[in-house]
């Protein structure tokens, strides 16, 4: 049975991007499968908002290229992507719903589709709340569903949660998620750990504009190959493991051990050497890291 291999939305080739001595984006390339929420993950300065802004077409690339669904940047290509790239700004002094029929006017299409939006961002009982009475969390409600007027395929955020009390993070968090189970494929850029780890199912960590890892969310979390381990007799199995020629660090840590396997080398491997040695384990578990970690460790390797 063949599978059909997922759509490209977005495809980056060696986009350059400097604003005198500071190189802002170096020489990245990655792509955005239809149906995923791909995060862009890094520390201020790192190069996330000057990426979205170049294939958004509001700022210009000195070098490399990209495409969105296979085809050059074009207007018409613009429609079917919808972003909020800074702080929602609405008319203070109009409704949520006036202020989306302006949204409607400049977009080019009919005020159909303005329940829907306020439905799906839980904005509709006050649809004819002024913006200024509005809490911060509901003013960036309000500009997601903006973004969803006229049924755009993709869907850009750039620091969503940002300035959000915990409540807020969570509700933004979780409308992300329900967005993207409808199908709409999500790019999502954000200095947050947790945030992307919560809500993304793939990523790009930048740093200084240079590319440092991509790929699944599970992939980044399944890069540590750390194991933890314990037995009845822990001065039998520390000779044990101090002879087993592919383990390449060892620490105690209360009544266990933390272990790192060379490359290639499996628990499976490490448990019939240690049965061979005549060591039974009490417990032996994979020690995942947090993105937290895993991210600091690729700061740190390019630092």
């Amino acid at each position: 049975m063949q599978f059909k291999p997922l759509e490209k939305v977005l495809t980056i080739s060696g986009l350059d991007k400097r604003y005198g001595k500071i190189h802002a984006v170096n020489n990245l390339s990655l792509e955005v499968e239809q149906g995923s929420v791909f995060g862009i993950l890094g520390p201020n300065g790192s190069g996330k908002t000057t990426t979205l802004g170049i294939i958004l077409g509001v700022v210009n690339a000195n070098a490399g290229s990209f495409s969105w669904f296979h085809e050059s940047n074009s207007k018409q290509n613009r429609k079917r992507i919808g972003a909020i790239l800074e702080q929602p700004l609405f008319y203070p002094y109009l409704s949520a719903y006036r202020n989306l029929q302006i949204v409607a006017d400049i977009k080019g299409i009919s005020y159909d589709d303005i329940e829907r939006v306020l439905k799906t961002v839980e904005l509709w009982e006050r649809k004819d709340s002024k913006f200024r009475t509005y809490s911060y969390g509901m003013k960036q409600r309000l500009a997601i569903a903006s973004a969803l007027l006229g049924n755009p395929e993709v869907l850009i955020f750039d620091e969503p949660t940002n300035g959000l009390d915990p409540r807020g993070i969570a509700e933004i968090r979780e409308l992300i998620i329900q967005i993207a189970e409808q199908g709409i494929t999500i790019i999502l850029a954000s200095h947050l750990l947790d945030e992307v780890q919560k809500t993304c199912s793939h990523v790009v960590v930048l740093n200084k504009g240079q590319k440092l890892f991509e790929g699944t969310v599970n992939d980044v979390l399944n890069l540590s190959n750390t194991i933890e381990l314990s037995s009845n007799n822990l001065q039998i199995l520390e000779l044990a493991l101090k002879e087993f020629k592919n383990i390449t660090d060892i620490k105690p840590e209360k009544d266990r051990f933390l272990i790192t396997l060379a490359e290639g080398v499996t628990t499976t491997d490490l448990n019939t050497y240690l049965i061979s040695k005549g060591v039974v384990l009490s417990h032996l578990t994979m020690k995942k890291k947090s993105l937290e970690e895993q991210f600091l460790e690729l700061l740190s390797e390019k630092s």
